[in-house]
């Protein structure tokens, strides 16, 4: 048979640029098999009994690299064409023309092959539709390498000859055979899902693409091409339901519109664009070789057509956003790209550039930065404004496309105001001195962009915006300041403070009132103590007073122990009911919370014993009779032993102690049952020791002869005045002498001394520090030397004795001063001592001290705290 020859100028065809997919119909393979399959068993008995009385064919073998323009084929000859190693799917492009005498060009693989050269049965073997027999003229088709599981070589036989395999079909052979053959390898576009010759039966149809293969986006472009090598057929792109009503030969419409090729007898192409009426629907290509529908083949024939389907799917990028196009400063937006059309994988990698603004790799080209890359990715701006995305997909074709998505980028945060200040800082804001400068900044707000401005309002009124601002006052006075910091979006925030202007003096008291505090209480006694006070800035109404009956307690919690408002007024009575040393701090308030403090201390004494106590005493002096056989005056022993314990406290010598209380026996009428202060002269007024009295005499003689201005010694402890004693008469001895007679028994011999009489109290004294002590009562160890007598003065020059002893002032704070020893000589007449006011440099406390006459100075211990303070006299 002749085929109709194709001009070359036929073979132009527009391709286009689509992702390459080749696949061979499933269909044609299936038959092709079958029939191979059936020819194999059919022919093999036949084969094998013609193999003896078979010649192998006298063929020439080429490579097809070698063939020339053209090839001569000699008559009973054959040529076989290596055409190498072709891998399945691979589409080559056959063009061959033939003159001068009709061959056979049949194709094998290099397995199939094997028949035709040993002159046995091959019809079954050769690949079809590609082989053609008695072919003459000019034949171009695309064939598509048959599937395998590995590539194999192929072989086109070109057939000049009567086969013995050929069962007289074909040619058989005849006059030489001029043969001019091209086999290509086509370079197809990336989305060519079908690219191969068909061979469809009379009165029958083939589908070459069904199911997802054609499942298609909107706007994806189909090109269709179809040319004939034998007969005349059509090729239609239908839907499903098209199709279903095509093989019932229903009535309606069959194929799609714009999408069929009908009568191809010559090359034809049609260009058709998927409507979104279609996106995603089944679509079907059909090759047609019956005589419906109207228009087009009869289906009288065998028919044998290149197909070739090519696509251009959309390469359209489509960005989203999970925020609807907005987001907040600083937080993240996920963009995604995964909608972007890809129902033929046109997907391929996406270049994101986050921001059109900024040329992040500084290329001069600020919408090509590589900023991230993904179908989706997450971005966040640190800037607000609206941000233009840029993505970038190239598709695996290589084919690149871009579009653009624009974000909103919100500063919703409103800034942290904060306040700083050069003050002194107070709960919520700071105080200043009146008159004194405040200079407050927002230097320290923030906002997640920026800080643009601070505007300032000093109680209610608009004071400025810059970032400080400047304050003064020149009254005590409360004052709300605040800022308001804003961003450039607008967003605001507001920091508030109070600025006290408060006075830098402290409070003061009339320290006059301190001065009638009691020193010294019974145990039950109350008093009302006083205070009176005053400010330069503040009414004596805006003043508080603080009385802290415990200052080593913190009840307030305010970090100070000692202005606890136990107490709170001008006045408070106070009930001593412990015995002891009670601490009190007065701690004065002005309106700007500076403070004064007075403290001090009293000393609380045990109540009086009762009746039933002197019985119990009386009882067990009654006891210490009977049970330890002392004397009637075993009770004025045990006195004796505290009065001279009582007088070693204060601070004299032992024998000064003897002497004393020898003197005190001769100048006062004493009982057996006398208390040990009787004996020791204290119910007549406190002593001193003999060197403080020699001290005030010598400081007497010298202001009587130079003036009080002269230096004295400072060193000296301050104490109560130096008890006045005049010199002792000679009739005052024989009393105190018979005093002491009184002791007798319990004296030691004293040793002789001229000129001086005999201390018979000192004997006394010696033998009474042998006995056991009273019960309760704690006595001072003393060394074993014995005590040296103290001699009465001379008898001499008598002197009348006061009739009761004059006693000196007590310091307002000292608990214990010291004992006083009385002197031979009674010491010149000296000045009162000084009252002197001092505040403590540790806890400001104001308390008073005496200071002796001539004495400028000291040190003494803060009542309030302990800490030794140097007072100076003014």
């Amino acid at each position: 048979s002749t085929s109709p020859v194709i001009p070359k100028a036929g073979r132009e065809r527009t391709f286009h640029p689509i992702v390459e997919m080749n696949r061979a119909h499933e269909t044609v393979m299936r038959w092709m098999a079958a029939v191979l399959l059936v020819a194999l068993l059919a022919t093999a008995p036949l084969a094998v009994m013609a193999d003896a009385g078979r010649a192998a064919p006298n063929c020439q073998t080429i490579q097809a690299a070698s063939l020339g323009p053209t090839v001569s084929v000699d008559g009973d000859t054959c040529t076989i064409v290596d055409l190498g190693v072709l891998s399945p799917g691979d589409v080559y492009e056959l063009s061959l023309i033939i003159v001068d005498d009709a061959i056979d060009f049949l194709f094998f693989d290099e397995n199939s092959i094997q028949p035709y050269e040993l002159g046995q049965s091959y019809r079954a073997s050769m690949a079809q539709p590609a082989s053609t027999e008695a072919a003459i003229g000019a034949y171009e088709f695309h064939w598509s390498v048959p599937p395998s599981i590995t590539a194999k070589r192929w072989y086109m036989v070109l057939d000049n000859q009567a086969h013995d395999g050929d069962a007289g079909q074909g040619d058989q052979g005849g006059i030489t055979s001029v043969v001019s053959a091209e086999v290509a390898l086509l370079t197809q576009a990336y989305w060519t899902p079908f690219n191969d010759l068909v061979a469809v039966d009379s009165d029958d149809h083939t589908v070459l693409l069904s199911g997802n293969d054609l499942r298609l986006d909107a706007g994806t472009t189909v090109v269709l091409s179809a040319w004939n090598l034998e007969f005349v057929g059509d090729v239609y792109l239908q839907t499903r339901a098209m199709y279903d009503r095509y093989v019932a030969n229903g009535v309606g419409v069959q194929y799609i519109d714009g999408g069929a090729l009908q009568s191809v007898s010559s090359p034809q192409s049609l260009t058709w664009q998927v409507p979104s009426t279609l996106e995603g629907e089944e679509l079907l290509l059909v090759v047609d070789n019956t005589d419906t529908p109207l228009g087009g083949g009869n289906g009288t024939q065998m028919l044998r057509m290149t197909v070739r389907l090519e696509l251009s799917p959309p390469l359209t990028p489509t960005i989203t956003d999970d925020g609807g196009g907005e987001v907040a400063l600083g937080e993240s937006i996920v963009l995604d790209a995964s909608s972007t059309p890809n129902r033929l994988g046109q997907q391929g990698t996406f270049s994101w550039d986050l921001d059109d603004s900024v040329d992040s790799n500084n290329d001069g080209n600020a919408v090509n930065d590589n900023d991230a890359t993904g179908l989706s990715v997450t971005a966040s701006w640190q800037v607000p404004g609206t941000k233009t995305v840029h993505v970038v997909m190239t598709a695996p074709s290589g084919d690149s496309a871009s579009t653009t998505h624009t974000v909103t980028v919100n500063d919703v945060t409103a800034p942290t105001a904060r306040m700083q200040a050069d003050g002194t800082p107070i709960s919520n804001g700071w105080r200043v001195d009146v008159n004194n400068t405040i200079v407050l900044n927002c230097l320290a707000s923030t906002d997640d962009d920026a800080v643009s401005g601070c505007s300032w309002t000093v109680d209610g009124d608009p004071a400025g915006n810059e970032t400080s601002l400047s304050l003064s006052w020149s009254d005590v006075s409360l004052h709300d300041v605040s800022v308001a910091v804003s961003d450039p979006s607008g967003n605001t925030a507001t920091a508030t403070a109070t600025i006290r202007s408060v006075d830098p003096s402290l409070p003061a008291f009339d320290t006059e009132l301190f001065t009638t505090y009691p020193t010294k209480v019974t145990a039950g006694d109350s008093f009302t103590f006083k205070v009176a006070v005053e400010d330069e800035f503040d009414p004596v109404s805006a003043l508080r007073v603080h009385w802290d009956l415990n200052p080593s307690e913190d009840a307030d919690g305010n970090g100070d122990p000692r202005d606890d408002p136990d107490l709170v007024g001008l006045a408070q009575p106070i009930t001593f009911d412990k015995a002891g040393d009670q601490s009190i701090v007065v701690t004065v308030f002005d309106g700007s919370n500076n403070s004064n403090a007075y403290a001090f201390v009293v000393t609380v004494e045990a109540a009086p014993t009762s009746s039933n106590s002197y019985a119990g005493v009386v009882l067990m002096v009654a006891a210490l009779l009977v049970f330890g056989g002392a004397s009637v005056f075993g009770y004025g022993v045990w006195q004796r032993r505290l009065a001279f314990d009582l007088l070693l406290n204060r601070g004299l010598s032992e024998e000064e102690a003897r002497g004393h209380m020898a003197m005190i026996a001769q100048r006062t009428k004493l009982s057996p049952f006398s208390s040990a202060e009787a004996y020791a002269g204290l119910d007549q007024g406190e002593v001193v020791p003999a060197d403080e009295r020699e001290k005030a005499a010598r400081q007497a003689e010298m202001d009587a002869i130079y003036g009080s201005n002269n230096d004295v010694d400072q060193t000296t402890a301050f104490a109560p005045p130096a008890y006045a004693q005049a010199p002792l008469s000679q009739a005052s001895n024989a009393a105190a002498a018979e005093a002491a007679a009184l002791f007798s028994d319990d004296l030691a011999p004293a040793p002789a001394s001229t000129g001086a009489s005999i201390d018979p109290l000192s004997a006394l004294m010696d033998d009474a520090m042998e006995e056991p002590p009273a019960p309760g009562v704690s006595l001072p160890e003393t060394d074993a030397a014995p005590a040296a007598s103290v001699a009465l003065p001379e008898a001499t020059s008598a002197v009348a004795l006061p009739t009761s002893p004059t006693s000196a002032a007590e310091p307002a704070v000292q608990a214990n001063p010291p004992a006083v020893a009385l002197p031979s000589e009674a010491p010149p007449a000296t000045a009162p001592p000084a009252l002197v006011r001092h505040t403590c440099t540790a806890c400001n406390a104001l308390f008073e001290v005496d200071l002796p006459s001539g004495v400028n100075n000291a040190v003494v211990a803060c009542p309030g705290c302990g800490t030794d303070q140097s007072i100076v006299s003014s």
